[in-house]
């Protein structure tokens, strides 16, 4: 059974009844209501916008493929105002809840440890630079022989005396 937009909603935002606009930002997520409570906007830390509803059985995969995600990532919506069937706002699923759901979409759950804890030098180098933070794996680097059009895949640049996939000869890389 899929997760539908019912599943990712919060009810414990803010709702307003005002006529005005939004304000430039909230402290806490903000619905903005009109008097006979249908949704106006959405406010909230990271900005405003209009109130963009989608049904609470709408699956999540549908979302992640839908204009919706797009107006979110794009318009940098706040959150998306979950409604029932008669159109009456049931709650909101806020931006970090559909890239978090993104994220898994990509398969890449994998990737929680990348970034996320700062490496210090090693003891007893002085070099600041050796310190960082790890990154996600990169796509293989492809690099086609120029001797066979062998088409090779490498983690990182080939060194200038790398043998071919092909065998039997060292790679003559063709670099466009």
């Amino acid at each position: 059974m899929s997760l539908t937009a019912r599943d990712l909603m919060l009810t414990d935002h803010r709702v307003v009844e005002t006529e005005h606009g939004p304000p430039e930002r909230a402290t806490e997520l903000t619905l903005g209501v009109d008097g006979r409570g249908t949704p106006r906007w959405v406010a909230g830390p990271g900005g405003r916008g209009p109130a963009l509803l989608v049904a609470a059985s709408t699956p999540v995969d549908e979302l992640l493929t839908s204009d919706a995600l797009f107006r979110v990532l794009s318009e940098q919506l706040p959150a998306l105002v979950v409604a029932d069937d008669s159109g009456r706002p049931m709650g909101l699923v806020p931006a970090e809840a559909l890239a978090e759901q993104l994220l898994r979409h990509l398969g890449r759950d994998a990737w929680p440890v990348y970034g996320s804890e700062p490496l210090e030098a090693p003891v007893g180098m002085d070099d600041p630079l050796l310190a960082g933070s790890l990154r996600p794996p990169t796509l293989p680097i492809r690099v086609f022989c120029e001797y066979c059009g062998a088409l090779n895949h490498f983690d990182e640049f080939p060194e200038p005396d790398q043998d071919c996939v092909a065998g039997g000869h060292q790679l003559r890389p063709v670099w466009w």
